[in-house]
C-alpha cells in the first residue's frame, strides 16, 4: 500500500516532467496518421562498450589492444563468445538469453553506431541524441514525431516507463507521463478513507474536481490543469491495464530493475490495448566501465557473482521475457537498445575502458531482419592498430529513421524534420521483414 507521501511525491514528479518544455496547454499531434505501431527506445546510459557486447573476435588487433578484456572466439567454452553466424562479430556470453530472439530471425545488431558529430561527454551526447540534433533548444525527437504524426488523442500515446525522470527523447510540447511502476499509483491510503473501509479513487475524484474549475487556458494554471488531467487519465489506464494482467513468458518474470519495470509496464499497456506509440526505458547497470570491467575469478566473462556480468544477463532475460510476453503482437512492436557512445579500443591500466566513439546498438521485433548491420571496413580494421576509437559505420539517425519509416509507417520525407541536422537518410535495410 502506497502512503500519501509516496503518492504525492510520484505525482509531483509526474506533473513536473509533464510540464517540461510546455508553452501553454499541452498539444496533441497533427498531420500524417500514425500506423498503429510501437517503438520502445531503451537507453544504456553510461557509454556501453560495443566491443564487449558484440566482440570482433576475428579482428587481428582486438586481442592485442585488449589482452585482458578480449573475449575468446566461439569455442563452446562457458567464457567464449557466442557464434551468431558473422565472420567478424560474436555475442557476449552473458547475452545468451537473446539467442532465442536471434534464432527466431527477429534481432539485428548495428555494431558501429554513433552520433557522428558528438563528443565524449555523457551529458552532451545523451542530450543531443535525445534531441535528434546537436542542439540544446529543441524538443526530443520522439516528441517531434508525435507532433508531426496524427495519432490517437490519448495521454499514454507516449510515456517514460520504469524510472522517475524525464528522457530527452520525449521532452517537449506534447505532455507525456513518467511512470516508474504501477504500484506508485495505488490510491488507497488513510488520508482519503472514511470509517473502517477505504474507497479507491477518492483522491483522483478530488483531483478531477479541482481540475474541472475554469481557468485561463493559456495561463500557467491552464497548463497545470491540463497536465493534471493527463496524469489522472494515465493513472486510470495504468491501473486498469494491470488489473487482469499476468506475465505470459513461459515461466520467466521481469526483474525489478528499471529495465524490467519499464518493459513490464509496456507489456501491460500494450496487452490491454492502450495505443502506446513511443516509450522510453532505461537499462542502467554501470556501463561507464573505466575500471574492473571483468572480475579476477576463473570465469572472468561469465561469473554471475560479478555484478556487471549478472546485470547484463538479467537485462537480456528481461528482453526475452518481454518478447515472449507480447509474442502475439510482436509484429507491431520494435525495441531498440542504444547508448551515447562506446568505449576505447584499448583497455586501460585498471582493466577497464574509457570514453570512445561508436558502439553496438541492437533491436528486435516488428520488421527487424536478423543480421549484423554495417560494420567497420576492412581498412578500418587494419588501422585499428593506430586507432583509439572505433570508427562509425552507421549514424544513429539512420537506425531510428529506418524504424520510423519501415515500422511506424512514417513518410521518409519527414526524417529531416525529426532529425533536423540529418538531411540525407541512408536506408541500411536493417528492418526488412514484412510487418
Amino acid at each position: 500500500m502506497t502512503t500519501r507521501r509516496e503518492f504525492l511525491k510520484s505525482s509531483a514528479m509526474m506533473t513536473a516532467a509533464s510540464l517540461a518544455g510546455i508553452a501553454g496547454a499541452p498539444q496533441f499531434a497533427f498531420g500524417q496518421s500514425a500506423g498503429g505501431k510501437t517503438l520502445i527506445k531503451v537507453f544504456m546510459r553510461g557509454g556501453a562498450d560495443g566491443l564487449h557486447l558484440f566482440p570482433p573476435v576475428n579482428d587481428p588487433f582486438y586481442r592485442e589492444h585488449r589482452p585482458n578484456l578480449a573475449i575468446e572466439a566461439p569455442s563452446g567454452d562457458i567464457n567464449s563468445a557466442i557464434d551468431i553466424g558473422d565472420s567478424y562479430r560474436a555475442m557476449n556470453p552473458n547475452l545468451e538469453p537473446l539467442m532465442e530472439i536471434w534464432d527466431a530471425g527477429r534481432m539485428m545488431v548495428a555494431p558501429a553506431t554513433a552520433l557522428e558529430s558528438g563528443n565524449r561527454s555523457h551529458f552532451d551526447n545523451q542530450r543531443w541524441i535525445g534531441n535528434g540534433a546537436r542542439n540544446n533548444l529543441i524538443d526530443g525527437y520522439l516528441n517531434r514525431y508525435m507532433q508531426r504524426i496524427d495519432g490517437v488523442n490519448d495521454p499514454l500515446r507516449g510515456a517514460i516507463l520504469g524510472k522517475n525522470g524525464m528522457s530527452a527523447e520525449l521532452a517537449g510540447n506534447i505532455a507525456v507521463p513518467v511512470i516508474r511502476d504501477r504500484e506508485n499509483f495505488e490510491l488507497e491510503n488513510r488520508y482519503f478513507c472514511q470509517g473502517s473501509g477505504c474507497a479507491d479513487n477518492q483522491l483522483t475524484e478530488l483531483m478531477r474536481e479541482i481540475a474541472s474549475h475554469p481557468v485561463v487556458d493559456d495561463s500557467m494554471e491552464g497548463a497545470v490543469r491540463d497536465n493534471q488531467i493527463i496524469m489522472l487519465e494515465s493513472i486510470a489506464q495504468v491501473q486498469e491495464a494491470g488489473d487482469n494482467y499476468t506475465t505470459n513468458a513461459g515461466g520467466l518474470e521481469y526483474s525489478n530493475s528499471n529495465l524490467g519495470r519499464g518493459l513490464k509496464l509496456a507489456a501491460q499497456l500494450l496487452k490491454a490495448g492502450v495505443p502506446l506509440e513511443v516509450a522510453a526505458v532505461d537499462w542502467n547497470i554501470g556501463w561507464d566501465t573505466h575500471a574492473n570491467q571483468i572480475p579476477g575469478s576463473a570465469n572472468r566473462f561469465t561469473d554471475q557473482n560479478f555484478n556487471f556480468h549478472r546485470q547484463i544477463r538479467q537485462g537480456a532475460t528481461d528482453f526475452v521475457t518481454f518478447y515472449r510476453d507480447i509474442l502475439p503482437i510482436i509484429d507491431d512492436v520494435v525495441v531498440v537498445a542504444c547508448t551515447e557512445f562506446g568505449r576505447t579500443v584499448l583497455e586501460n591500466g585498471s582493466f577497464g575502458t574509457d570514453h570512445g566513439h561508436s558502439s553496438s546498438w541492437f533491436a528486435f521485433g516488428g520488421p527487424t531482419a536478423r543480421g549484423v548491420g554495417p560494420d567497420i571496413s576492412t581498412l578500418d580494421r587494419n588501422q585499428l592498430r593506430d586507432q583509439r576509437f572505433t570508427p562509425t559505420a552507421t549514424e544513429y539517425q539512420d537506425v531510428i529513421g529506418e524504424i520510423m519509416v519501415r515500422h511506424m509507417n512514417m513518410s521518409e520525407s519527414l526524417v529531416s524534420a525529426i532529425f533536423p541536422e540529418h538531411n540525407t537518410f541512408t536506408n541500411h535495410n536493417l528492418f526488412s521483414r514484412t510487418s
